[in-house]
């Protein structure tokens, strides 16, 4: 399977059109790539200039909840930016998209 990695400029619902891609993997299911979605959306972060010197981490893939209206992905991801002094993490929704080879 192929599994092709979106970042969203903001809500995973909206503009779907300007979601884009960051990368993909291959493997036999989602949880034979799943370490390598989450290193692809803390890499993804950590290269943005707006989030140097910050922290980043990411949620395991799940799959897309009910209430999302968004028909295009399979697999729904949170990426987490910590910055060094805020008072909230900043949070950005990735989307999957699940392929056959």
């Amino acid at each position: 399977m192929k599994y092709k990695l979106f970042r969203s400029p903001g809500d995973l619902d909206k503009a779907v059109r300007k979601h884009e891609l960051v990368a993909v993997e291959t493997g036999k299911n989602i949880d034979d790539v799943a370490d390598a979605l989450i290193r692809a959306v803390r890499d993804d972060l950590a290269e943005m200039p707006e989030y140097a010197h910050c922290e980043t981490a990411a949620y395991a893939p799940e799959p897309v909840q009910e209430h999302r209206r968004v028909r295009r992905y399979q697999y729904e991801m949170m990426g987490i930016v910590y910055p060094q002094y805020a008072e909230k993490n900043i949070l950005i929704d990735y989307g999957v998209i699940e392929e056959a080879e």
